[in-house]
């Protein structure tokens, strides 16, 4: 466990093991979570838009589940209510 000093501007250093382990490069930027009464610190994406593209991966269409599933109310409508 690696321990660390805050100073007065609130900076922290990161050992070195550390940030080549994480990834952690200079001038680069850090995503700072609490989580439970604790900090997390994360590697941010360069470009989060591109990170979070094609995190669904698969055969999952939104489109066709919302079909299918408005398909399902309708013949439920027609069972409940019919004419």
């Amino acid at each position: 466990m690696a321990v660390s000093h805050i100073s007065e501007k609130g900076h922290i250093l990161i050992p070195r093991q550390l940030r080549r382990k994480l990834g952690f490069k200079p001038g680069g930027k850090v995503q700072l979570i609490e989580e439970g009464g604790r900090l997390v610190v994360a590697p941010a994406a360069d470009d989060p838009i591109a990170a979070a593209t094609g995190f669904l991966t698969g055969k999952f269409s939104l489109t066709d589940d919302l079909r299918r599933e408005h398909r399902e109310e309708a013949r439920r409508e027609r069972k409940a209510h019919p004419r």
